[in-house]
């Protein structure tokens, strides 16, 4: 008998994105008048964006590029923007203690740990 699989991260980033291409679909669905069919010039509208400015240190940005590099050869053809939204989304998914600990993560990163000593 095998071990039971774990998702993969990039499962859990195409899961994440299909979950916001639902969204916006019903979201879209739900603007649209009720019993009467959209017509071509009736295009459902597309939500409003807001323009937000991110500073990231340098690891973190190449770690980006890692990941858009690494999904692209799984076929996943994506950008750096779609990425950030999917790392939003499995935040907002996780429970309080978790959480805390990613943030707490972020903001204070554990030290590496040298073995060498």
């Amino acid at each position: 008998m095998s071990a039971p699989s774990h998702p993969s991260s990039a499962d859990a980033i195409k899961a994440a994105a299909h979950e916001l291409k639902l969204r916006r679909t019903a979201e879209a669905t739900a603007r649209a008048p009720a019993g009467k069919a959209r017509t071509k010039a009736e295009k459902p509208k597309k939500p409003k964006t807001v323009r937000c400015k991110v500073h990231l240190a340098e690891s973190e940005y190449r770690e980006l590029g890692k990941l858009k590099k690494r999904l692209a050869r799984q076929g996943v053809d994506t950008g750096k923007e779609q990425l950030i939204r999917a790392g939003l989304l499995l935040l907002a998914h996780l429970d309080a203690s978790n959480l805390k600990a990613a943030i707490r993560d972020v903001i204070a990163p554990e030290p590496a740990i040298n073995e060498s000593a």
